[in-house]
């Protein structure tokens, strides 16, 4: 598989001739797509940008994830099991982060999501309401 290296973003232009859409950098034309290519690059390249930069703001989701661990929110702020398992981690051990939650979850409390069971509705009476 080859590699385009463009050395400055700001040395990197999209263009639009007709139905092609091109990619040009310091004056060289590196990629001259049709639009339905020219579209699904760009997807592939918004998923890849949005997994790169979790990585590089790994500790960030994992102090956030935390903190919104320890109020009881059942709401995760990625879908990467080693960064879920390292902040559920500092969500329960963090000493900080506990002294610093007066209103959140208790130290020796149960600390993640709540699980929820749903039952049948009751009935409310009517024609088959069984005594």
């Amino acid at each position: 598989m080859g590699s385009i290296y463009v050395p400055k973003i700001k040395d990197c232009r999209v263009r639009q001739e007709g139905t092609r859409v091109l990619i040009i950098s310091e004056g060289k034309l590196l990629l001259d797509l049709p639009w339905k290519a020219a579209l699904a690059v760009s997807k592939g390249l918004r998923v890849a940008a949005r997994l790169a930069e979790e990585q590089v703001k790994a500790l960030q989701i994992i102090q956030d994830q935390a903190v919104i661990q320890r109020a009881g929110f059942p709401v995760g702020l990625t879908d990467n099991p080693d960064i879920q398992k390292e902040a559920l981690k500092v969500a329960q051990h963090d000493r900080k982060l506990r002294k610093f939650m007066p209103g959140g979850i208790k130290s020796e409390g149960a600390v993640g999501t709540p699980t929820l069971i749903k039952k049948p509705p009751p009935n409310k009476g009517g024609n088959n309401a069984k005594l």
